[in-house]
C-alpha cells in the first residue's frame, strides 16, 4: 500500500553524509510520515438506483489507527467507472462528457474539502464515521446565507438579481419596466400617507401584493393624483432619435380632450399578469439565494393570461391594401409596402428591423428569431414570391444598409392604421377589451398593427396546410406551439369545409 505514495517522500529524504537516503522527518519515521497527512481511495457501490448509477464511496485514512469509510452521494454509471478508480471521461463533446466532468470536479472538491478538515483537526481521535457523513452532508448542502438585515436594498438585490440571471434582452427590458413600477409604487404609497414606506422582502405580504397588481393596473390614476412621481420615474424610457424634433399636434382622447405628456397608458389583464409572473421569478429567485424566507407568492393567485381569437387579413384584402394608390402621401406609401412585405414573410417586427441585404440568400430571406435564439438558435428560411421581391426592388438603396427605410415601431403601427382605413378595410371584428376582458366590436383598421401582419402570413398559410408543423417551420414557432390552437377557430370557410362533409 506504500508503495503508491512513495515517489511523494522520496523528494523529502536527506543525505547523512554517507550517501544513503535516510526516510525520516522531524524524528518521524516513514510510516509514521505517511498516516501524518489523510489520503482517500475510492470504490464504487455494488447498489444501482433508477438511473443506473452507482454511488462513488470513500475510503479515508485519517491516522494509522482510524480509517473510515463513506458515501459520497456522487454518483456514476458504472460503464463509466475505470480500472484505476476514477471516472473514465470520453473524448466526444457532448453532454455525457459535461456531466462527468462536473462529476470528477465535484469528486475532487469533496476530498480536498474532506482532507483540509482532517489534516488541520488538532485532536483526529475525535473524527469517526458520523462527523465524516455529517461533513459530506454539509459539502453538498451549505448552510443558506443569513437572512439578517444587510445593506442591500429591496432595488439592489433587483438589480443583482438582472445583472447575474440569465434573461434574453427582451425579458431585461420587461423587468427593467417592473423595477421601474415598483420605484413608483414605493413613491405612491409614500404620497398616501405611509411616509417611512420602503419596499423591503420583510413588509412583502399577500394584501401588498393585490395594491401592486391594483396600481400597475392603474397608474394612470395614480400620474393624474401625483405627477411629480411621473417625473422623478417616467413611465417610459424611450429614446428614438433618428429623426430631428418636431412639433406634433397633441394627442387628444376619444373625447377630444388632451392628454397630458408622459400620462401611462392603461394596462390590460394580461399584461399585469405578466408582470406579476416576474415578479414572482424574482422572489423565487431571491428565496434560493438566501435573501429572504419571506414568499407571499405562494398564497397569492396571478390572475389568467387571456387571448381572443385572432385577427388577421385575407390574401385578398392583403391584395387591397397593396393596389390602393397611395402617391400622395410617400411616407404612408412606404410603410405600407413594409406591412405587406412582412405578411409575406411572417417574421416578429423586432427581426424585420435587424434585416439588411445579407439577410437575402438566393431567393430566400434567412434569420434567426430573436425572441427564440437563447434558447434555440434556429435559422427560420422563407422562400420570396414575385410581390416580395419587387417591394424589395423598389426601395433598393445598398448605401442605406437596411432592407426598408424604417420608421420608428410606434409610426409604423400608426401608418398601417391610416394605410388600412384609406384602402376602405373596416370591417367589424369582434375582439376581447383586455381592461374588462367583455368583447367588444371595432372596425379592422382599429386593430391594424405590425402583429397582424405575422397573424396574416400563419392564418392563410395554415387555412391551406392545417399542419402547425409546417406553418412553424416558416414562422419560427417551435413545434407543438399553443398559438396554432388559437387558428382552429377562427375561419368560417374551414368550418364550412367541414360542414358540407355531412350531405
Amino acid at each position: 500500500m506504500f508503495g503508491c505514495y512513495l515517489s511523494t517522500f522520496t523528494k523529502m529524504r536527506t543525505n547523512c553524509g554517507h550517501g544513503y537516503p535516510v526516510f525520516s522527518r522531524n524524528n518521524l519515521t516513514f510510516e509514521e510520515m505517511f498516516f501524518a497527512m489523510a489520503q482517500t481511495n475510492y470504490y464504487l457501490g455494488k447498489a444501482v438506483n433508477s438511473a443506473g448509477e452507482s454511488e462513488i464511496n470513500l475510503r479515508l485514512y485519517v491516522s494509522r489507527d482510524i480509517r473510515i469509510r463513506a458515501a459520497s452521494g456522487i454518483w456514476v454509471d458504472r460503464k463509466r467507472w475505470g480500472k484505476k478508480n476514477d471516472i473514465n471521461i470520453p473524448l466526444i463533446q457532448g453532454e455525457e462528457r459535461e456531466l462527468l466532468l462536473e462529476k470528477r470536479s465535484k469528486l475532487k472538491a469533496l476530498t480536498d474539502y474532506l482532507e483540509n478538515i482532517i489534516n488541520t483537526s488538532e485532536d483526529k481521535s475525535t473524527i469517526d464515521r458520523p462527523f465524516i457523513e455529517k461533513q459530506i452532508k454539509k459539502f453538498h448542502k451549505p448552510t443558506r446565507k443569513s437572512v439578517a438585515p444587510t445593506e442591500e436594498s429591496f432595488f439592489d438585490v433587483m438589480g443583482k438579481y438582472l445583472s447575474t440571471h440569465k434573461l434574453s434582452v427582451a425579458r431585461q427590458k420587461n423587468f427593467k419596466v417592473i423595477m421601474r413600477s415598483l420605484r413608483r409604487f414605493e413613491l405612491f404609497k409614500k404620497k398616501e400617507g405611509h411616509r417611512g414606506f420602503k419596499m423591503s422582502f420583510a413588509n412583502l405580504s399577500v394584501d401588498m401584493l393585490h395594491q401592486i397588481e391594483d396600481f400597475l393596473g392603474n397608474e394612470k390614476d395614480a400620474f393624474l393624483k401625483y405627477p411629480d412621481i411621473y417625473e422623478e420615474i417616467p413611465y417610459s424610457t424611450k429614446v428614438a432619435v433618428k429623426t430631428p424634433k418636431r412639433k406634433r399636434p397633441p394627442r387628444l382622447d376619444e373625447n377630444g380632450n388632451e392628454i397630458p405628456k408622459g400620462m401611462p397608458k392603461p394596462r390590460g389583464q394580461n399584461s399585469v399578469a405578466d408582470m406579476m409572473l416576474r415578479f414572482r421569478s424574482f422572489i423565487i429567485w431571491a428565496n434560493d439565494n438566501g435573501y429572504t424566507i419571506n414568499n407571499p407568492f405562494k398564497h397569492f393567485t396571478i390572475g389568467e393570461i387571456v387571448y381572443g381569437t385572432p385577427i388577421y387579413i385575407t390574401n385578398s384584402e392583403r391584395n387591397r391594401l397593396l393596389e390602393t394608390d397611395l402617391s400622395d402621401n410617400k411616407e404612408l406609401e412606404t410603410q405600407r409596402d413594409i406591412f405587406v412585405f412582412q405578411c409575406l414573410i411572417g417574421c416578429r417586427v423586432s427581426d424585420l428591423y435587424k434585416m439588411t441585404y445579407r439577410s437575402i440568400i438566393g431567393d430566400a430571406i434567412e434569420y434567426i428569431p430573436r425572441k427564440t435564439k437563447e434558447d434555440r438558435a434556429i435559422t427560420v428560411r422563407v422562400p420570396l414570391n414575385d410581390t416580395a421581391k419587387r417591394l424589395i426592388t423598389k426601395y433598393q438603396d445598398y448605401e442605406r444598409g437596411s432592407l426598408f427605410p424604417f420608421n420608428t415601431e410606434q409610426d409604423y403601427n400608426r401608418k398601417i392604421k391610416e394605410a388600412f382605413k384609406r384602402a376602405g378595410l373596416g370591417r367589424m371584428v369582434t375582439v376581447l377589451d383586455q381592461q374588462t376582458r367583455e368583447e367588444i366590436q371595432k372596425p379592422l383598421y382599429e386593430v391594424a398593427s405590425s402583429h397582424m401582419a405575422r397573424r396574416s402570413f400563419i392564418g392563410n398559410i395554415y387555412k391551406k396546410v392545417k399542419d402547425p408543423n409546417l406553418v412553424g417551420a416558416l414562422s419560427g414557432h417551435k413545434e407543438g406551439s399553443k398559438v396554432f390552437a388559437r387558428y382552429r377557430t377562427i375561419d368560417d370557410d374551414m368550418k364550412k369545409e367541414l360542414i358540407g362533409m355531412l350531405e
